[in-house]
C-alpha cells in the first residue's frame, strides 16, 4: 500500500516539477514578450493570445480528452494482467485521433482567416495559420503521453512538456526580437512569435517517437496474468465513450475562453465602454500576458497533481481497493489546497507590486485584474481534481453538466459586467471567479455523494485556510511597512526589493504555519526523496 501510494505522489512531484521547469521557461518567454510586443498602446501581443486560445480551442475538441481516457483504459488493463490488450489500446487510439488531429491542422490553417474575423482580429489571421500543424503533433503526443501516465511512468510527459516549453522560449522569443528589430508589422511580428510554439510541438513529437521506439527496443518480458484482449472496434468504442465527454467537458471552458476573446474585443467597442478595436486588443493582451500569466501558475502544478490522481484511482478501483481510492483523494484534494490557498492570497496581496517587478507598462491594470483572480485559483484547482476523480469513478457525464453551467455562467457574466462601463475588463476575472466556484461546489457535492464521504474539512481545509490567513496577514503588514518606513515610488529598486522581502516573507511564514497547525504528515513528507530525513529534521511525528 505505502509504495503504490509513493509511486502515485512521486509521479505527482515529477509532473509537478516538471510544470514548475515549464513555467519558469515560460516566464522567461511570456515577460520579455510582453515588455516586447506588448503593453498599453501594441496590439500585438493580444494578437498572439487570440491565436493561441483559437489553437487551445481547436486542441480541446481534437485530443484533450485522450491523454485521460488512455490512461485510465491503459491502468485497468495492467492491473488486470492484460498486457496483450494494452498495446491494442495504444494502436487502437493512434489510428483515430492522429488522423483526426490532422483534419484539425489543416482546418485551422484554411480557415484561418474566418476564425480571426470571428474573434474580432481579423489582423490574427497570419498567427493562427503559424500555430496550426501544432494541433497534430500534440495528437501524435497525447497518444504516447496516455500510454505512459496509464503506466505510472510521468517522466515522458515531463520531459516533452519541458521541450514544447524551450521551443518557444529560443525559438519564438527570438523570432519576435527579429522581427522587431526588421520593423515588421504586428500581424507578422505575432506569427513570427507564435511559429515558436510550433516548433516547439515538432520537437517534443520528435522525441516522444525516439522514446517509444528505445522503451520497445528495451522493454523486459511481462508476466501477463490474462491473455484475453477485447476487438479493437469494442476498444475504440470504449475509447471514444470516455474521451467524448472528457473533451466535451474540456471543451466547454476552451470553447468558452474562446468566446471570451471575442466578448472582451467587443463588449470593450460597445458605445458604454468606449474603446477603439486597437485599444481593446492592447486591454486584451495585458489581461491575458499579465493577469492570466501568473494565474495560469498554480494551475499548472495541480493539473499534474490532477494527471497522477486518474489512473491511480482508476487501478485501485478496478482492483477494489477502496483504501487506496480514499486515501489518493484525501492527498490530492489538501495538496490542492496547501498550494492554491496562499497563492491566491498572494494576488491579492502583492498582485501589482509582483507585475511591477517583471512589466514595464500597464500593471495598474494588470495588477487590478490578477487580484480578482486571486479568488479563484483555489476554486480552478478543484475542478481539475474533482473532474479527474469523477472520471476515474466512471462518472464523466458529471463534470459535463458541472462545466457546461459554468460556462453558461461565464458568458452570461463577461456579457454584461464587461459591457458596464463600472466594470470593462474587470468583468472577465469575476465572472471566472463565479464559474469556477460554482463548477468546484457541484463536483466536490457528486464525489460526496458517490463516495459517501469527503476527506476532514478541518485537516483538509481548515489548518491550510488558518496558515494562509496568517501568511497573508504578515506580508500586508511586511510590504506596508518596508515602502512606508523607506519612501518606495512604485517600480523604483526599492519598491522591487520590498516585493521580493514580502515574498520571502511569505513562505517563511506560511512554512512554519503549517507545521505548527500540523496540517502536514509525516507520512506525506516521507513520500518525498529524501523524505524520512526531511521528515526528521522537521520534528515530525
Amino acid at each position: 500500500m505505502q509504495r503504490k501510494k509513493q509511486n502515485f505522489v512521486q509521479g505527482a512531484v515529477i509532473l509537478m516539477a516538471a510544470s514548475l521547469i515549464v513555467k519558469v521557461i515560460g516566464a522567461f518567454f511570456q515577460i520579455p514578450l510582453q515588455n516586447l510586443i506588448g503593453g498599453e498602446e501594441s496590439p500585438a501581443f493580444g494578437m498572439f493570445s487570440a491565436a493561441y486560445r483559437i489553437y487551445t480551442a481547436m486542441l480541446m475538441i481534437s485530443t484533450v480528452g485522450l491523454p485521460a481516457a488512455l490512461s485510465k483504459m491503459v491502468a485497468e488493463a495492467t492491473a488486470c494482467g492484460r498486457e496483450h490488450e494494452v498495446r491494442r489500446i495504444v494502436r487502437v487510439a493512434g489510428s483515430i485521433f492522429v488522423p483526426v488531429g490532422a483534419l484539425c491542422s489543416v482546418a485551422l490553417f484554411f480557415g484561418a482567416g474566418t476564425f480571426a474575423e470571428w474573434i474580432k482580429s481579423a489582423d490574427a489571421r497570419l498567427a493562427v495559420m503559424a500555430i496550426a500543424p501544432s494541433v497534430l503533433m500534440v495528437a501524435i503526443l497525447s497518444v504516447f503521453r496516455g500510454y505512459y501516465q496509464g503506466r505510472s511512468n510521468m517522466v515522458p510527459t515531463a520531459v516533452s512538456q519541458v521541450i514544447e516549453a524551450m521551443g518557444k522560449l529560443f525559438v519564438g522569443l527570438g523570432l519576435a526580437y527579429y522581427a522587431m528589430g526588421q520593423g515588421y508589422s504586428d500581424p507578422v511580428v505575432a506569427a513570427m512569435t507564435v511559429l515558436g510554439v510550433t516548433l516547439g510541438e515538432v520537437v517534443a513529437a520528435a522525441y516522444m517517437l525516439a522514446q517509444a521506439a528505445v522503451t520497445r527496443r528495451r522493454a523486459t518480458p511481462v508476466r501477463i496474468l490474462n491473455d484475453a484482449v477485447r476487438p479493437a472496434g469494442e476498444l475504440a468504442k470504449v475509447l471514444l465513450s470516455l474521451s467524448i465527454p472528457i473533451t466535451i467537458s474540456s471543451a466547454v471552458m476552451s470553447l468558452t475562453d474562446l468566446i471570451d476573446v471575442a466578448l472582451i474585443s467587443a463588449r470593450l467597442q460597445s458605445p458604454a465602454v468606449g474603446m477603439t478595436a486597437k485599444q481593446a486588443m492592447a486591454t486584451y493582451g495585458i489581461y491575458t500576458g499579465q493577469a492570466i500569466n501568473f494565474f495560469n501558475l498554480p494551475q499548472t502544478l495541480i493539473t499534474a497533481l490532477a494527471v497522477s490522481v486518474l489512473p491511480t484511482i482508476a487501478s485501485a478501483r478496478a482492483a477494489q481497493n477502496f483504501t487506496k481510492v480514499s486515501k489518493t483523494l484525501s492527498t490530492s484534494l489538501r495538496l490542492t489546497m496547501i498550494i492554491t490557498l496562499p497563492a491566491g492570497t498572494g494576488f491579492l496581496v502583492l498582485s501589482e507590486p509582483i507585475l511591477r517587478l517583471l512589466y514595464h507598462s500597464g500593471t495598474e491594470t494588470g495588477g487590478r485584474l490578477m487580484a480578482i483572480l486571486g479568488f479563484a485559483v483555489p476554486a480552478v484547482a478543484l475542478v481539475a481534481i474533482t473532474n479527474a476523480t469523477l472520471q476515474a469513478f466512471g462518472r464523466i457525464d458529471l463534470p459535463l453538466v458541472s462545466m457546461f453551467l459554468g460556462a453558461l455562467v461565464k458568458m452570461f457574466g463577461d456579457y454584461y459586467l464587461i459591457g458596464d462601463p463600472r466594470f470593462g475588463i474587470a468583468g472577465a476575472p469575476i465572472s471566472t471567479a463565479v464559474c469556477y466556484w460554482l463548477i468546484a461546489l457541484l463536483n466536490l457535492f457528486h464525489i460526496a455523494r458517490l463516495s459517501h464521504a469527503l476527506p476532514p474539512l478541518g485537516k483538509t481545509v481548515g489548518r491550510p485556510l488558518a496558515a494562509t490567513a496568517g501568511m497573508g496577514a504578515a506580508t500586508y503588514i511586511c510590504f506596508t511597512v518596508l515602502t512606508r518606513v523607506l519612501g518606495a515610488a512604485p517600480g523604483s529598486a526599492v519598491d522591487k526589493l520590498s516585493t521580493l522581502v514580502s515574498i520571502l516573507v511569505a513562505v517563511a511564514v506560511y512554512g512554519v504555519l503549517l507545521l505548527a497547525l500540523h496540517a502536514v504528515d509525516r507520512e506525506d513528507v516521507q513520500l518525498l526523496p529524501k523524505g524520512e530525513k526531511i521528515a526528521n529534521l522537521l520534528r515530525l511525528k
